[in-house]
């Protein structure tokens, strides 16, 4: 998983917003009876890096003159190295702080509505969490490594407030009965975007296929903000509702309706597979072949076999581990395919896709029963392996020299 250029660009304004505060320290104090502390929960946006929403804490206590927004969701682009340790979940976010007034703007710029619920707290507990954040916000402590599921700007903030509520905070347990896994979850956030869809359904692991918990949904700004509208505190003077109705600080405006691309995944896979299959056809109809065409699917196809394994055995992120996709992109795709560009191939290169071929279509037959839920567009490159794998060991197999280097396409 790699970050687009455009990533810098778009977020440099809302990671400055953030930045006066970044290096300094909050000097440390109580809240007034009055202050209020809420969760503010902004949409997804038009760009990759912001298709899920986002989430932060705001404190506001007029008698004091503090209104600032507390913010897991930032990092510094400076780090060095920074793109090999985002895409292998070293890369360290940092709780940030802002004047909520900035925070808002940043918003408004990009069009991005803003919603805030004001937590229904007793002035001690508005001042536990008050001191939970300072000491959070403390250099030593602001860092840490964001796990896209587990660890993020959402699930910061519901630890937030189990650890300093504990017990008396109650979440509603229907939240959970959607029963949902993670892949699902972020494939509806995803569906705007179809090729990141493909993407991340490429990087992700089994452990994307478990079913949410109750608390494990809140990893989601959306779901953060509902567990919220849901839950309930209890205090000595009895028990009630956590969150008051959401209130809208900014609403975006509806953006202009474009064009939507022909060239999705399901589109292109599909016409890859339709080219392979006329040319199998054409192929086997002149008893001629070459391999250019495999060399280069079972080429591409290995190399990135060879990504997803690195991926799988070396990413800190806790989504990445046992991917079934190893399953029909196979590292080895990649040497031996190269193999096919000697003029005489050997009997263990025919076996090699014979058993290609069979798995391939094991995992066709098996595909709805599969333990990880496969994206739709991996189906015709699932049959495509399969198709061309089985004729190069029927054409191995039965290859004659009146034809065996001849060259076609």
């Amino acid at each position: 998983m790699t970050l687009p250029r455009f990533f810098k660009n778009k977020c440099l304004l809302l990671v400055l917003c953030f930045w006066g505060f970044s290096s300094g320290s909050i000097q440390a104090q109580s809240l007034s009876p009055d202050a209020r502390i809420s969760l503010i929960t902004c949409s997804p946006g038009d760009e990759l890096y912001s298709m899920y929403g986002h989430s932060a804490i705001r404190v506001n206590d007029p008698s004091y003159g503090i209104d600032y927004v507390f913010n897991y969701g930032t990092f510094d682009f400076r780090t060095p190295n920074f793109y090999p340790k985002f895409v292998m979940g070293k890369l360290k976010y940092k709780l940030a702080v802002s004047d909520f007034s900035d925070f808002l703007a940043a918003y408004q710029y990009y069009n991005r509505s803003v919603y805030e619920q004001v937590l229904n707290l007793t002035p001690q507990q508005k001042n536990e969490v008050f001191r939970f954040l300072q000491t959070n916000y403390l250099p030593e402590n602001r860092e840490y490594y964001y796990d896209f599921f587990f660890d993020n700007c959402a699930t910061r903030i519901r630890d937030v407030f189990t650890n300093t509520l504990h017990s008396n905070l109650k979440f509603d347990p229907a939240v959970g009965q959607k029963k949902q896994s993670f892949r699902q979850i972020v494939g509806i956030y995803q569906n705007p975007f179809p090729w990141a869809d493909f993407g991340v359904d490429l990087a992700m692991g089994l452990p994307s296929d478990q079913q949410a918990t109750v608390t494990q949904y809140m990893f989601i700004p959306d779901y953060l903000q509902e567990s919220f509208a849901k839950a309930t505190v209890s205090s000595a003077t009895g028990k009630y509702a956590f969150a008051q109705p959401v209130t809208t600080l900014f609403k975006a405006t509806a953006p202009q309706p474009t064009t939507d691309s022909i060239l999705k995944p399901m589109v292109v896979c599909w016409l890859l597979f339709g080219l392979g299959a006329l040319l199998t056809f054409w192929q086997w109809q002149q008893q001629r072949a070459a391999y250019t065409f495999d060399v280069i699917i079972f080429g591409l196809t290995g190399l990135l076999g060879f990504v997803l394994l690195f991926l799988t055995t070396s990413s800190e992120y806790k989504a990445f581990p046992k991917n079934l996709n190893l399953l029909w992109a196979i590292p080895l795709h990649l040497p031996l395919a190269l193999l096919l560009l000697q003029r005489k191939t050997r009997d263990f290169l025919k076996n090699y896709f014979l058993l290609t071929a069979g798995l391939m279509a094991l995992l066709l037959i098996l595909w709805r029963w599969l333990p990880q839920e496969y994206h739709p567009a991996f189906f015709p490159l699932v049959w495509l392996l399969g198709l061309r794998a089985a004729f190069i060991y029927l054409h191995e197999k039965q290859k004659k020299p009146a034809y065996q280097n001849k060259s076609t396409f």
